[in-house]
């Protein structure tokens, strides 16, 4: 049986080097902390590429999702996306896009000022107001390979395929047929996804694997769901209301929070088990 997946022994050069016919390649590393694909960081002479190869059936399936959705919102929102292009080996999706240059929230966060802290958080609520608020018609969306565009379909295969039984015991108390689901959402909006400028202004939104239709508390409880420095979430909050003109509901964002630091928790075990996180 023909697999749709990259694994570790593959012969990555030479795939890399037949999609990029026309450039010159200087270097190649490979990005280790890839989880959910094999990442390849490509030096050319005409810029930084990044490669992802998915490890598994699911990622592979994922993949064509994150290319298929960051083409559906590309120009819709004030923010650039990084400009992704779907290419096969063996029928085997992987894709390549070209560095986008800036640094990680993730990193940069930790030594920002408050006046630098509320510039970025001012952009990342625009962005997920604006995203939240894309027209798109449910029974008109894009094709994703068999992948679920609705988040808690997508989310409840990703524990059921990727987590101990014991480690999800938290995803069966969550009814979610009780959810609105009415919007768009990136689905994974940590700040690791977001790339900014040196003058603390998003420069590229990536990552859209999760992404579909959802709340819109999914994507604002998903940035808290990792360290951020004091202030950051007031800020966003504010803004997103400001924006919106209407109060969140705290009780339901905290509650959000708490799962996705359910779902990072019970994947990071996941990784272990097989290896890959230490």
């Amino acid at each position: 049986m023909n697999k749709n997946y990259f694994t570790l022994d593959e012969n990555f050069e030479e795939i890399i080097k037949n999609s990029l016919p026309n450039k010159e390649i200087l270097s190649m590393k490979q990005i280790t902390t890839g989880w959910t694909n094999i990442v390849y960081e490509v030096a050319t002479s005409n810029g930084n590429f990044f490669f992802r190869f998915p490890r598994d059936d699911f990622w592979s399936r994922t993949i064509v999702k994150d290319y298929e959705f960051s083409q559906f919102i590309n120009g819709k929102t004030d923010f650039n996306t990084a400009k992704l292009n779907l290419l096969y080996d063996n029928g085997r999706p992987f894709s390549i896009h070209k560095k986008v240059y800036g640094h990680d929230l993730a990193t940069k966060i930790k030594n920002m000022t408050p006046k630098e802290i509320k510039v970025v958080a001012d952009d990342v609520a625009k962005f997920m107001y604006q995203l939240h608020h894309i027209p798109f018609d449910k029974k008109n969306f894009f094709k994703t390979n068999e992948v679920s565009v609705k988040l808690v379909n997508f989310l409840d295969e990703l524990l059921s395929v990727h987590v101990d039984p014991k480690d999800k015991v938290f995803w069966k108390y969550e009814d979610f047929s009780k959810k609105d689901n009415n919007c768009l959402v990136h689905g994974d909006l940590n700040l690791s996804n977001i790339i900014i400028d040196d003058n603390n202004h998003i420069s590229a939104i990536i990552d859209f694997g999760f992404s579909g239709f959802g709340n819109k508390y999914y994507d604002i409880a998903r940035i808290f769901s990792r360290d951020y420095p004091k202030g950051f979430r007031n800020e966003v909050i504010k803004c997103y209301q400001q924006l919106e003109n209407a109060e969140l509901n705290t009780s339901v964002l905290n509650n959000e929070i708490d799962i996705w630091k359910n779902i990072d928790g019970a994947y990071i075990n996941y990784m272990r088990s097989i290896g890959i996180y230490e």
